[in-house]
């Protein structure tokens, strides 16, 4: 795949480009938690899922306007033509696209593992 295509298509060649963007703490501030809301109708019925979300890393919050789509997909609102698998994999990304708002790791913990502990 040549260099132009792939920063089109792949989500972590075009994650260096939001550098210019708010940084995650630079986000509208959440007193608590992020709280999102899905909803559907099935069959008649009214689905409505509300899932809160309290992001550290560090210890420190992570700030910022969070959504989940029906089918689980996350997005941010500083990286906003993305979305990630998982919470946890946002936040890596936005860790490794905004170093400077994570610097101090005191390399405590679970390194590339996905979290597993072992």
């Amino acid at each position: 795949m040549d260099d132009e295509l792939r920063e089109i298509t792949e989500p972590f060649a075009y994650l260096p480009h939001v550098k210019a963007g708010a940084p995650p703490t630079g986000g509208h501030a959440h007193d608590g938690a992020i709280e999102t809301v899905r909803e559907a109708v099935h069959r008649g019925h009214r689905i409505v899922v509300r899932t809160s979300y309290e992001i550290e890393v560090d210890g420190r919050p992570v700030s910022g306007h969070l959504g989940v789509a029906n089918d689980g997909r996350v997005h941010y609102h500083p990286v906003p033509n993305l979305s990630f698998a998982s919470a946890v994999d946002m936040v890596k990304s936005l860790i490794d696209t905004f170093p400077d708002d994570f610097d101090g790791g005191d390399g405590q913990g679970h390194g590339d593992n996905g979290g597993d502990h072992h």
